[in-house]
């Protein structure tokens, strides 16, 4: 059990045997958690902010626990401001990891590698630090170090992989979006297309943890590290408690409280593109992606695959793949579907070639000989 999770748990059993109204600076951080508990997110800075001014024993976890209740309220800025005040009393390696996954939400990426350094660096097997660190790095373009993050993440907690995954997706499927993308000569998209078949019917939260491999990502949509404003989790914490963590800015859920459902239509969409080698030389793999772009490109989606292939010079392959099961939530009209798709425009983008002599080349980079 995590040192964070055992103080909440003592504080909080300390609390249940007072009733009465809080007088000390321990009995108010004790209310504060309770507070928190119940989604009293005001009640509880309110009693954070008492428990500090009456100097509490654990300073610290007062300013950290505060700083969360104020990133739950959408005060981020606050919020790093606490976690700093924690830090400077305490060389906590949560304290670093939050204040970092904050300072990414920020866009202060620079700042946020450097914070999950230190936690790194204070707890070597702190496996979800490696994770954000990870992500971090995959938006600073550093696709290499953020791998062997990745690897090491999962080295640690193996439970990680999938959301870790589909968060780095999320980041790629972003980048493929923002980037100008240079055509090669090297292959010709001969045609393309894309179907939709309804499967189910079922009731969801209005606010799930959809994995990105099974739903497309909007440019002004994306919150990889999570975000208070619509809810979205992040990876959760390695501790050994079961269900969300109360405290991690990203959780998925607070305690006692049950998101909204919504109903929801599953559909199995399945991507095909038609594709020439026109080049001298047998490509091996194909990294490519589906683009839909609206009117407004601001709004645009993207799914992104990797094929592997045996393409020799002047011949087609047909690339296709699946993302099957796709759960989109009723509010969620602006994605692709089939009852909009006019308002979208189509184009499949070649992101990298692979050939069988080693060489390679980048959509955003030109052409890497080796």
């Amino acid at each position: 059990m995590s040192e964070l999770t055992l103080i909440f748990l003592l504080l909080l059993s300390a609390w249940g045997a007072h009733a009465q109204d809080p007088v000390s600076a321990e009995e108010f951080s004790q209310r504060g958690i309770t507070r928190f508990e119940k989604n009293d997110l005001e009640g509880a800075i309110a009693d954070f902010t008492k428990a500090i001014e009456l100097n509490s024993q654990q300073l610290e976890f007062c300013f950290y626990f505060r700083g969360i209740a104020l990133y739950r309220r959408g005060r981020r800025d606050e919020a790093i401001a606490d976690l700093s005040k924690a830090i400077t009393l305490k060389q906590h390696p949560r304290f670093y990891g939050d204040r970092g996954n904050l300072l990414a939400q920020k866009g202060d990426l620079d700042g946020a590698v450097t914070d999950l350094n230190r936690a790194i660096e204070i707890d070597p097997k702190y496996a979800k630090a490696y994770g954000d660190r990870g992500i971090v790095r995959l938006m600073r373009g550093e696709d290499a170090l953020a791998e062997s993050d990745f690897r090491k993440c999962f080295e640690l907690d193996m439970r990680l992989e999938s959301q870790f995954k589909a968060a780095a997706l999320h980041v790629k499927q972003e980048a493929v979006l923002r980037a100008d993308h240079q055509t090669t000569t090297d292959v010709e998209v001969v045609k393309f297309s894309w179907k939709e078949t309804p499967s189910r019917v079922l009731n969801a939260p209005s606010s799930p943890a959809i994995p990105v491999s099974t739903t497309p990502v909007s440019r002004t949509g994306l919150r990889v590290l999570g975000g208070p404003e619509k809810g979205e989790p992040g990876p959760p914490l390695p501790t050994d408690q079961t269900g969300p963590d109360p405290f991690d800015p990203l959780s998925p859920a607070r305690p006692n409280s049950r998101p909204p459902t919504t109903s929801a239509r599953g559909v199995d969409y399945r991507f095909m593109a038609l594709i020439k080698n026109t080049s001298s030389k047998t490509i091996t793999f194909v990294e490519w992606a589906y683009l839909f772009i609206p009117a407004n490109p601001q709004e645009g989606f993207a799914y992104v695959f990797t094929t592997r292939v045996d393409l020799p010079p002047g011949k087609k392959k047909n690339l296709s793949d699946q993302v099957p099961s796709m759960v989109i939530s009723a509010n969620q009209t602006k994605a692709p579907s089939s009852q909009n798709r006019a308002l979208f425009k189509e184009r499949v983008v070649m992101l990298r070639l692979d050939y069988a002599d080693g060489s390679s080349w980048h959509s955003t980079a030109g052409a890497v000989r080796d």
